[in-house]
């Protein structure tokens, strides 16, 4: 499935802040964008990992998660 990125702007604090909605289409973001207040912070993006790498990419955050709680 091919996504799009959509920017979506908000207002915070006086000032104008926006995110990055993939979707496939403008209908799938403002979709996408109505589920927002479901989700939750998982934690700080550290690094962009492209998707080619997956399994490595799953096995290194692994380790990287279970080193900080263990810390």
């Amino acid at each position: 499935m091919k996504f799009k990125h959509f920017l979506v702007s908000y207002q915070l604090d006086g000032a104008q802040w926006n995110i990055e909605i993939p979707a496939t289409s403008f209908e799938d973001a403002k979709r996408r964008l109505g589920q927002l207040h479901f989700g939750r912070v998982e934690g700080e993006v550290i690094a962009k990992v492209p998707g080619a790498m997956g399994p490595i990419a799953a096995l290194a955050t692994r380790i990287r998660n279970l080193m900080r709680t263990t810390s």
